[in-house]
């Protein structure tokens, strides 16, 4: 299971293996439960990317739609109990979700919807939510919608060249966002292997609906002098990739935040233009790309915006790193953490923490994907962050010989209460439906 950008103005300097200078350290919180553990015996499914669901009606009922890979789609209750199960289409493969509230139907209704990044299958999928029925979910894709990676770039050339869909340099991270004063509807994914964003509309037509390309974005394949092809299976550390993964849309803005796993996190509009680098990882000792005051080691992954009720947003990424498994690229203190970002005119670093054992549940490693929620749920009245755990029940020692994976629930005031000043707590006033 091992997985595999302006620069904080912090000097870090590393004491032990526990924290850094200049007033930073890493705080540990605890979850509050989590979903069942789930290995290849349930369906291969693989627990990877998580989206919160609130109703409109009764916050109680509000659920987590989550992506399980190989095993399709699972929704939870606000429990941590499986609600329903969604096999996917044969050979399909359900990466990412994100979800979006009241879009247009064809015939002229509303709908709350799921939307799914099928690396597989190389499509995005759509499913309506009807909350009331006992399975939620039901695909409403349009069976003639097209793949959205026909072409892939060429390494170490100019130029693109057909993609088989075995090949899997396919659709890979997603996010969406509905802009209600354009009446648009965003999904912005990136493709796998690659340093490619693609920029899709989604268009609702009688048989379902699609996403149709805008415009798209590609990465240089050279970053302070290491170039991003590059690989090499014997030393983690010489071993590079342009890939991008976790990408969030700030809905106050319509900007867009994508992590590029070794590079760091790029922002840029979503309607057009070219991102720019908003803060790098810290690369590796043996490379041109060496940044040490940077608190995110490769690769960065899942990221999720907090909404405060005054207006205050915070940026939270996974520092997963690779420091598990047969051939670790370990980067001690700063991997299997989570960096937490005040957006402004760019980003500025306020800390990080990680999920620590506690109270009968493992610890969080290598977090995939994560969502967050200001809004107060049962159970979780200051807001709710879950992410999923790498190595759920850290068996085997970590050596990623058993695939183990599900979903941490952690209290948003646990996390809030670990920083110094503590972070903002508004559990009334942000309306995710706006």
């Amino acid at each position: 299971m091992l997985k595999q950008t302006c620069v904080s103005a912090i000097a870090l300097i590393l004491a032990g293996s526990a924290a850094w200078a200049q007033g930073h350290s890493i705080a540990e919180v605890t979850a509050t439960l989590q979903t069942p553990i789930l290995t290849e015996e349930d369906n291969d499914a693989d627990a990877d990317d998580p989206a919160i669901y609130i109703d409109a009606t009764d916050s109680a009922a509000s659920i987590v739609v989550t992506a399980v890979k190989n095993g399709g789609i699972r929704v939870y209750n606000l429990d941590g109990s499986l609600r329903q199960t969604i096999v996917p289409f044969p050979d399909g493969r359900i990466n990412n979700v994100d979800l979006v509230y009241d879009v247009p139907m064809a015939d002229g209704t509303m709908a709350d919807l799921v939307i799914a990044a099928d690396r597989g299958l190389d499509m995005i999928r759509f499913y309506k939510i009807d909350n009331t029925a006992a399975e939620p979910l039901t695909d409403v894709t349009d069976p003639a919608a097209a793949r959205v990676f026909p072409m892939r770039q060429i390494p170490f050339e100019t130029g693109d060249q057909d993609n088989p869909v075995d090949d899997q340099s396919t659709v890979y991270g997603l996010t969406a966002w509905h802009d209600k004063a354009t009446r648009t509807l965003w999904i912005v994914v990136t493709q796998r292997h690659t340093g490619r964003i693609g920029f899709f509309k989604a268009v609702a037509g009688p048989d379902g609906l699609t996403a149709v390309l805008d415009h798209a974005f590609t990465a240089p394949d050279e970053h302070m002098g290491q170039n991003l092809w590059i690989e090499n299976e014997d030393d983690p550390a010489l071993d590079w990739s342009p890939q991008f993964e976790g990408v969030v849309v700030d809905r106050t803005t319509g900007t867009v935040y994508a992590g590029q796993e070794d590079v760091g996190i790029w922002s840029g509009a979503i309607a057009g233009g070219d991102l720019t680098l908003a803060y790098a990882t810290r690369g590796t000792e043996t490379s041109t790309f060496w940044n040490p005051d940077s608190v995110i080691t490769r690769d960065v992954e899942g990221l999720t915006i907090y909404y405060a009720a005054s207006g205050t947003r915070y940026l939270i990424a996974s520092s997963q790193g690779g420091a598990h498994g047969d051939a670790p690229l370990a980067d001690a203190p700063y991997d299997d953490s989570f960096a937490v970002f005040t957006i402004g005119d760019g980003l500025e670093l306020l800390g990080s923490f990680r999920v620590a054992a506690s109270d009968g549940l493992d610890a969080v490693q290598e977090s995939d994907g994560a969502d967050v929620t200001s809004v107060a749920l049962p159970g979780f009245p200051a807001g709710l962050f879950i992410t999923q755990d790498g190595y759920a029940a850290d068996l085997n020692a970590l050596d990623g010989e058993v695939a183990s994976t599900n979903f941490k629930f952690v209290d948003w005031a646990r996390i809030a209460q670990s920083f110094t000043p503590p972070l903002e707590v508004t559990p009334q006033g942000w309306d995710p439906r706006q």
